[in-house]
């Protein structure tokens, strides 16, 4: 019996094999109106707390994926377990003002001086420390309890980094034990004919 030839039928047409691929559907764009309605809230932490940021971002999560659940489920645990031991007193914020925070307003008042020579500004050489932003999505009312605890004192930033720490730290100490809750996520299902 003579070998046949698997290809023959391809040397017939050589656009048969491009044919036979079926052309890519056009992507409909995904619904974003969950991402809309729970948007993250984001916070630009102060250079001195970067290190302290970096590593409550890190505990979150080795947190998030003991748990087998996101960061800012884990993050909004611990935002809620902090905000409840301050509306009991049992955690006290007390804002310091920092000197070196310090911003100087210029003024003007009119003089009858020699004419003064405008030095140009030299370019500004950017440092390795980029600034540190935690991101996590919980609910506006705890994101209207921390910028109330803030103040015009203390950046907001510092207060996220300092309420995370202190709840990141009862958990290592035992008294804060984050547990797994079923949640039912329903959909609404509707006859249209």
């Amino acid at each position: 019996m003579p070998r046949q030839d698997a290809f023959a039928h391809l040397k017939k047409d050589a656009q048969e094999p491009v044919k036979i691929i079926p052309l890519a559907r056009q992507q409909k764009r995904d619904n974003r109106a969950w991402d809309r309605a729970h948007r993250g809230m984001s916070y630009r932490i102060p250079s001195l707390l970067h290190e302290q940021a970096k590593d409550v971002r890190a505990s979150i999560l080795g947190l998030a994926h003991q748990h087998m659940t996101s960061t800012s489920s884990v993050a909004a645990a611990l935002m809620s377990f902090s905000l409840a031991h301050v509306r009991q007193g049992k955690l006290v914020i007390d804002a310091h003002p920092n000197a070196n925070r310090r911003k100087m307003i210029l003024t003007w008042a009119e003089a009858d001086e020699w004419p003064q020579e405008i030095q140009p500004a030299r370019r500004a050489i950017k440092t390795a420390d980029a600034d540190v932003v935690l991101t996590y999505r919980w609910g506006k009312d705890v994101g209207t309890q921390i910028k109330a605890l803030a103040g015009a004192e203390i950046s907001v930033g510092e207060v996220v980094v300092f309420l995370l720490h202190y709840a990141l730290e009862a958990h290592k100490q035992g008294h804060l034990r984050l547990k797994e809750e079923a949640f039912v996520v329903s959909q609404k299902v509707s006859a249209t004919w």
